[in-house]
């Protein structure tokens, strides 16, 4: 069985606490298709010209995954936040992620894939599509609330900047920019709690499911 769910949407707007309840919900396999760009910015992190990245930097750096001793908390520092939406804008680097992305949604069991642009370029025939935004206000209170614990330092108001900064380079970027695709489900997270959100998404998947 094949069944594939494309989920969208900015950064902090819950998209990936989302993509992994319903992947646990209807037991289907799951992929955060950012931490692959996370991955390939780590490993070339010591980089200063991102234009020029080979096909074989790329294909180095996805054999991580299958790491299991990669320490994923070392993905989600700013720096390499950052870096990861300048890599994006690589052709080599999407072209490349692409066909791994696609060989994921492809295997039996059904699929879930989160990102940026799942239902517009990397499943463009999914079964589901669905595009997660949020007020950028309050998507960076969610992000300060989850990392303040081990960071004091933090400050609401750079957040606040980073995530424009952030989602203006997905938005602009000259290869597959993030805009939802046009058949996929407008959710706004801004004022809906996880439970709320994800409520929603089941109803819509299942609906297209039993069909």
């Amino acid at each position: 069985m094949k069944f594939v769910v494309a989920i969208d949407g900015t950064a902090a707007s819950g998209k990936g606490t989302l993509g992994k309840k319903i992947a646990e919900h209807f037991d289907f396999h799951y992929l955060d298709t950012g931490i692959l760009y996370r991955i390939v910015a780590y490993n070339l992190k010591y980089n200063s010209d991102f234009s020029k990245i080979s096909k074989q930097k790329v294909q180095n750096s996805l054999k991580l995954l299958n790491n299991k001793n990669f320490n994923i908390t070392n993905l989600r520092n700013e720096q390499i936040t950052l870096r990861a939406s300048e890599i994006s804008k690589n052709k080599i680097v999407r072209d490349n992620l692409l066909l791994y992305q696609r060989n994921f949604a492809l295997q039996n069991g059904g699929a879930v894939l989160d990102g940026r642009d799942i239902g517009t370029v990397v499943c463009p025939d999914a079964d589901v599509k669905i595009f997660v935004d949020a007020d950028v206000k309050i998507r960076a209170k969610r992000r300060y609330d989850q990392l303040v614990k081990n960071n004091k330092d933090l400050n609401l108001k750079k957040i606040i900047d980073d995530l424009s900064k952030r989602d203006n380079l997905d938005k602009n970027r000259e290869f597959s920019p993030m805009v939802p695709a046009k058949d996929a489900f407008l959710l706004d997270t801004s004022n809906l709690t996880v439970e709320e959100a994800l409520k929603k998404i089941i109803v819509i998947i299942s609906k297209k499911f039993k069909k």
